[in-house]
């Protein structure tokens, strides 16, 4: 396993999210790659992920610059399979017509060493304080 080529695809990842640029981050995945957002949509291809990470307000775009992501921990699962675990944190996040609220969270990545370089085949992004955007109780 070549940890340093993983964490340049990580390092990668977040500064296309940062900049926006989903088609080349999107590059960074494979083909039938799975993506779970913090809320639980499960997209199960590239470009359905793509596309949903797309759908973003204009705003929202505007303060990915506070995003951060620093990779935490890296195990190998067989020579060509890595298990990267990440996290993030998004300062000040505002969603249109809502308060300013510091974001943090875990992404678990499952990485793929392919023909071209390592590939990330699945990844499932939880919100640490995401809790609150319930309004459902448990009984």
């Amino acid at each position: 396993m070549d940890e340093n080529a993983i964490r340049a695809l990580m390092a990668r990842h977040t500064d296309l999210w940062i900049r926006h640029e989903m088609d080349e981050w999107g590059a960074l995945f494979t083909e039938d790659s799975d993506f779970i957002t913090h809320r639980g949509l499960w997209w199960r291809t590239r470009a359905e992920n793509v596309a949903g990470h797309k759908d973003v307000p204009p705003s929202v775009l505007d303060q990915k610059k506070n995003y951060t992501q620093d990779v935490v921990d890296i195990q190998e699962v067989t020579a060509d399979v890595a298990l990267v675990h990440t996290v993030w944190t998004w300062p000040d996040h505002r969603l249109p017509g809502a308060p300013a609220e510091d974001r943090r969270g875990l992404i678990t990545f499952v990485l793929v060493r392919t023909p071209d370089g390592w590939r990330i085949r699945a990844a499932h992004n939880t919100r640490e304080n995401g809790l609150t955007d319930f309004t459902a109780t448990a009984t």
